[in-house]
């Protein structure tokens, strides 16, 4: 089951930093043959497995929670596009002649048959108990469905055109619809209210769309001459349409769930894997070794994907952010005298924390200390002759200088007046502090050498 997404993402096109590296690559299955067409749901990964011949493709399966590898259709033909959602797997199976919609009980162990009508059943999908896939019984590809609480299936959309390559994530269906003419669009249908509802119907050729909490994304062609295939999504049901990647190459296959987007991307000559994290706003450098890296697949923070040959996966780490909690702005301290700095950190903690500062407004820094320990607060000596009403404080982590903040606002460092002599205690300020203390020494003598120095009175 794909999560939903709980923070607002909406613009008109997203902008984020990327990652420096690539995220650690994890190999999950490297077995002779071929792995392919890999998806996710929690502690499940499965995919279709040419490790015994390639014209006798399998799904087989890996069990994170375990961990273990499981061989879940080894069937006589070809068992190709598998889908997870919980534990029910689903694939296209071809053991009877023709393309047929077959299933898997993770819990049971048991294999069941969804649909073995005469046609094409291809390109399935699952949320929860409902399964789709795209069917050309009626003499052209439509959406259909299958609940297996009520072990009933449906129409889902049986335009005359062709509709093909779905996708769920409860009540949403999305797929690709020809209805309007030689380009290719995306629409949805809600299965609770019955409501079907054009995502996208540019012009250009809209493709490969999939859906999580009410948003979809698909590839876009409306970009092609100038920038290749790009990334677009919209939230359901009446959000605005927004750009997720408009880089130059082409973006294609886009996989969602939760905040997190992944593609196959060619921007750098040959197909790598980014991401983008929707509530970070962060595009994620996922793998780019050599050769093509295809078919993403997301899990929470997950990515999951092939060369080609094997199948790794990559978690998404959750990003280190430093808040600077004082001094934030206005306040006002004495030069010379010790400055507590204090600060939070979320997600990964870096061991050190770089300190710097400004006395002319983020102009010109100096450093505190370059490596403070990360405890939360760090006393600062303020200079003594400092004296500025525009100073920051900046803290980073050392190893990475993106990771960082500052002040919100100036705030002031002082030097006291040096016409002020009567400051006894050195707090730049004549108060009763002061006359206490010269009232406990008023007939204390400073020169120990020569008693007659000083006025005595026995």
């Amino acid at each position: 089951m794909k999560s939903v997404i709980t923070a607002g993402m909406m613009g008109v096109l997203m902008v984020g930093a990327l990652a420096k590296s690539d995220l650690t690559k994890n190999p999950l299955c490297t077995a002779n043959g071929t792995q392919e067409d890999p998806a996710m749901s929690g502690w499940t990964a499965v995919w279709a497995d040419q490790r015994n011949g390639s014209e006798n493709s399998d799904i087989y399966g890996y069990l994170f929670s375990e961990p273990n590898e499981l061989a879940i259709c080894t069937a006589q033909g070809r068992q190709t596009k598998p889908a997870v959602s919980g534990s029910y797997v689903v694939w296209q199976d071809e053991r009877n002649g023709n393309s047929d919609i077959y299933g898997y009980d993770l819990t049971l162990r048991e294999e069941f048959a969804i649909c073995l009508n005469s046609f094409e059943q291809q390109y399935p999908d699952i949320s929860g108990d409902v399964v789709v896939w795209q069917d050309d019984r009626n003499g052209n590809f439509d959406i259909f469905g299958y609940d297996r609480l009520t072990q009933t299936e449906f129409a889902i959309c049986t335009n005359p055109s062709n509709q093909f390559y779905p996708a769920i994530d409860w009540p949403w269906v999305v797929w690709v619809d020809s209805r309007n003419g030689g380009n290719y669009d995306i629409y949805a249908k809600n299965l609770q209210t019955g409501v079907e509802v054009p995502v996208c119907t540019n012009s250009a050729v809209q493709f490969c769309p999939d859906v999580s909490g009410g948003l979809v994304v698909w590839q876009d062609e409306r970009n092609k001459s100038t920038l290749g295939t790009d990334l677009y999504a919209r939230q359901l049901p009446n959000g605005e349409e927004f750009a997720v990647c408009t880089e130059a190459g082409n973006q294609i296959f886009p996989a969602i769930d939760g905040s997190l987007i992944a593609w196959q991307d060619r921007r750098n000559g040959n197909y790598d894997i980014y991401a983008y994290d929707l509530n970070t706003s962060s595009f994620i450098e996922v793998n780019t070794d050599n050769g093509d890296q295809k078919q993403p697949a997301v899990c929470g923070n997950r990515i999951l994907w092939g060369d080609g040959s094997n199948l790794y996966y990559a978690d998404v780490v959750d990003p280190t952010v430093l808040r600077l909690l004082s001094p934030n702005g206005g306040e006002m301290f004495l030069a010379g005298k010790s400055i507590q700095i204090t600060w939070q950190t979320e997600g990964p903690a870096p061991q050190y924390i770089k300190i710097i500062y400004s006395t002319d407004n983020g102009q010109n820094w100096s450093i505190a200390n370059e490596e403070a320990p990360n405890t939360g607060f760090y006393f600062w000596d303020s200079p003594l002759d400092l004296d500025s009403v525009n100073c920051l404080i900046q803290i980073s982590d050392p190893s990475e200088s993106l990771i960082n903040d500052t002040s919100d606002a100036v705030f002031t460092i002082f030097k006291c007046s040096s016409s002020l002599t009567a400051d006894l205690n050195g707090d730049c300020l004549v108060d009763l502090e002061d006359l206490s203390l010269l009232v406990s020494q008023w007939l204390l003598c400073g020169n120990p050498y020569n008693p007659q120095w000083c006025f005595v009175i026995e």
